[in-house]
């Protein structure tokens, strides 16, 4: 069964490859002016290619920013500062309605050290209204200037302004679980750690698989794998264990094929067929970055 299913999935993953080529990943980042957008482009990107100031909002219109990484193309936009104070927010909805189509993944930005919620409330009211509830389903929320939160009240205040932004989000769509499984990363674009010592970035790479569009899901992972072979993205193996199960699900789901059929994610690719498989070109890549060498332990961890 298991060498079945294996066969399965290799068919699957193949066919689904054959669109990598002709996928164009597209982001957007949104959230209130000054509260770190452009820079959270930057560190994703890895790059600078969105224009940081300080002392006033740099972007006023959707920009997009086109990049590739092995080989697969993307562009991420750079929306405007909602609730500029300059009374632009129909103007902002509007150019997103416009430029922005079919986003594989939003990131709704704000930041940790904000303690005001009618901020959040407003733009995530806005943002709602404009592109409908299903954006949240593809969603990361971002909280950015984490350092500038003490260490010791680091963990709380990320619990608390993670409940209230979920809550903000809730308030806007019908089904309230969608809210609850946002993941939540919280970063520092000046510093590759937040003030629990851990270095950040990981933990948004894997939120962004997580919640990436299924379409988009084997272009995103075949984008990274340069990034993580060369020690730029460091993950540790809890986070290679939910890419992996979001790996297999998007193929199999992708092929009309549900999991739920008596066979666990490790099961299938502990199976004979997908561990003795040394294709080459994008296929084998894919099974050798993200697949080989699984153990059960990692999904404890």
């Amino acid at each position: 069964m298991n060498d079945e299913l294996g066969i399965f999935f290799l068919q699957a993953l193949e066919k689904m490859v054959e669109e990598v080529g002709r996928k164009r990943l597209v982001f957007f980042v949104a959230g209130r002016t000054g509260w770190g957008k452009s820079s959270t482009v930057n560190s994703l990107v890895g790059k600078v290619v969105s224009k940081v100031s300080d002392y006033e909002p740099e972007t006023a219109d959707v920009t997009g920013f086109e990049f590739e990484m092995n080989g697969v193309k993307a562009i991420i936009f750079d929306t405007p500062g909602l609730r500029d104070g300059k009374g632009n927010d129909e103007t902002y909805i509007e150019l997103m309605r416009s430029k922005v189509e079919k986003p594989d993944s939003m990131l709704y930005v704000s930041r940790l050290d904000e303690t005001r919620q009618e901020d959040d409330r407003q733009v995530i009211k806005i943002i709602s209204a404009a592109l409908g509830e299903r954006v949240w389903e593809y969603t990361v929320i971002v909280f950015t200037f984490a350092n500038n939160v003490k260490p010791s009240q680091y963990q709380t205040k990320l619990d608390a302004k993670t409940k209230i932004i979920r809550e903000l989000i809730a308030d806007h769509i019908s089904d309230k679980e969608v809210a609850d499984q946002i993941p939540v990363v919280a970063i520092d674009n000046d510093s590759d750690t937040t003030p629990d010592g851990k270095k950040w970035l990981g933990y948004f790479v894997t939120a962004l698989v997580e919640k990436v569009s299924k379409e988009g899901t084997i272009a995103l992972l075949y984008m990274l794998t340069d990034s993580v072979r060369k020690g730029r993205i460091i993950l540790n193996r809890k986070q290679k264990a939910i890419i992996r199960r979001k790996f297999v699900n998007a193929v199999l789901q992708s092929a009309g094929t549900l999991m739920g059929i008596g066979i666990t994610v490790a099961g299938l690719i502990n199976a004979p067929i997908i561990v003795g498989f040394a294709g080459g070109g994008i296929v084998g890549t894919l099974i050798g970055a993200w697949l080989s060498r699984y153990d059960d332990r990692d999904d404890d961890e």
